[in-house]
């Protein structure tokens, strides 16, 4: 069987080469030629050079395929160059959906994100796929175009199109992790934002693309979310992981919000990202946190909570530590 994966190169994209060539597949990434294959090395791939946005190239790497996993998307999280943004992600995805549909591709895994979901309002009230999208005046491209492209396919299952579509939280992965863990590790007083977040890591969201693929139903879209924290719990989480004791100090939505409007124009002008901008100033003081319970109970997902997926990469820290 041949899938054909875009988005291939980045950080889930890579993983998910990994897991569909374990799993025996035949597979084919469509990539533009200024990406790092650096992650995909060792892989048997098939690669087609080229861009979602050029519904020729896309063409050439739908035909053949059984199925098509789309996960290519700019990511950009830092204001000035929206236009491109909505390109990619609106556009990239017509282009993908339609295509797929007319060459007949036995299924179309479109890869959302939470962000087309909403931000819930209510703590206590996590967000299920059924959310009213509450976003479209809030600036947040991002959001907007991962909302605009899930209209996408589905304005092609409307024409016949198998597509089922995947909304994944927080990912973490190693270095992510490990990021985190040295925050902590380094800093007695560990300073953290207001709000908080859905984690979940990056082998839990392939596992919930592959059931996905397999036992989704046409037309739905599930949730790949895992755990909901504030973000100083997630910190004390990999304080007591490294059995440190450790001080945590919120940083103001004032703070957050001046940085940001400092710092993003300054990035501009550096053509550099920054450390600070709207888009994280605004999601970092609210509770991004999301309910996976359709996926579990139709997918079979399982994700991981936090203490494990920390637990896990401590001791292969600790692993490497003693073999070095």
């Amino acid at each position: 069987m041949k899938v054909l994966i875009t988005g291939a190169t980045g950080f889930l994209g890579s993983h998910l080469c990994q897991r569909m060539v374990e799993e025996g597949y035949q597979v084919r990434i469509l990539c533009r030629p200024t990406s790092s294959f650096s992650r995909l090395a060792r892989l048997p791939l098939e690669k087609c050079i080229g861009d979602v946005t050029d519904i020729k190239t896309v063409e050439n790497a739908v035909r053949g395929s059984n199925y098509v996993i789309h996960a290519a998307a700019n990511m950009n999280y830092w204001r000035g160059d929206e236009e491109r943004q909505m390109k990619v992600n609106v556009e990239g995805t017509r282009n993908v959906a339609a295509t797929a549909r007319e060459a007949g591709v036995t299924r179309l895994l479109h890869v959302s994100s939470v962000a087309a979901v909403g931000l819930p309002v209510d703590p206590q009230c996590p967000a299920g796929e059924d959310f009213p999208f509450n976003l479209e005046n809030s600036g947040l491209t991002y959001h907007i175009s991962k909302r605009r492209a899930e209209e996408c396919v589905l304005a092609e299952v409307a024409r016949g199109l198998d597509a089922v579509i995947v909304n994944p939280a927080s990912i973490q992965g190693r270095n992510r992790t490990a990021g985190l863990l040295r925050s902590v590790r380094r800093r007695a007083f560990v300073p953290c934002f207001s709000g908080g977040n859905c984690i979940v890591d990056v082998q839990d969201v392939v596992e919930g693309i592959v059931a996905g693929l397999r036992r989704g139903e046409k037309g739905q879209r599930y949730i790949l979310g895992g755990e909901n924290l504030t973000f100083r719990m997630l910190g004390e989480k990999a304080a007591s992981a490294l059995s440190l004791k450790r001080r945590f100090v919120t940083i103001p939505p004032i703070v957050t919000g001046l940085c940001a409007t400092i710092l993003e124009p300054w990035g501009r002008m550096r053509n550099r990202p920054p450390k600070m901008t709207y888009m994280m100033h605004y999601c970092a003081n609210r509770f991004q946190y999301f309910d996976s319970g359709k996926a579990r109970k139709h997918l079979g997902y399982a994700p991981r909570d936090v203490d494990a997926i920390l637990a896990e990469y401590v001791q292969d820290q600790t692993a490497c530590a003693g073999t070095a």
